[in-house]
């Protein structure tokens, strides 16, 4: 499903700040049951870093979602963008990457590399604060 964006949203992406200011936005728009749920983002970019799209690619449950690397890559793809943020939250407010989310970081930087595709970050977010997988060297 595909964000909608407003034009003061398709920004250059300098920074996880940047990034967490407009996710922090689309999860606030959900419906307060929905957020009990697990989203998980891409942000495709384009080869100055300015927002080409937004696209929940999966969600899950309280606690755990599944995320293919086709769904994650694909409107990447199609939109010949150059690099990807990934982006979920986690409903429980606790903002700690679980070994999943680590391996799944993992996976999709190795799978990302085959496609040229550069996987600039990964964001776990709430709707008060997040954590940078880039800013804790935490990205392979």
């Amino acid at each position: 499903m595909n964000v909608k964006l407003t034009k003061e949203q398709k920004i250059k992406v300098a920074n996880s700040e940047d990034v967490f200011s407009i996710m922090r936005e689309v999860l606030k728009r959900e419906k307060r049951l929905s957020r009990q749920k697990e989203h998980f983002w891409v942000i495709g970019l384009n080869v100055n870093n300015v927002i080409a799209y937004i696209e929940l690619v999966a969600l899950g449950s309280v606690s755990k979602i599944i995320v293919k690397p086709v769904e994650v890559f694909s409107f990447a793809v199609a939109k010949k963008c150059e690099s990807v943020i990934l982006v979920h939250n986690h409903p429980s407010g606790d903002l700690t990457p679980s070994k999943a989310d680590i391996d799944l970081t993992k996976k999709l930087v190795n799978g990302s590399k085959f496609l040229e595709i550069k996987v600039l970050d990964h964001l776990i977010i709430s709707t008060k604060e997040y954590l940078s997988f880039v800013d804790k060297k935490l990205l392979p």
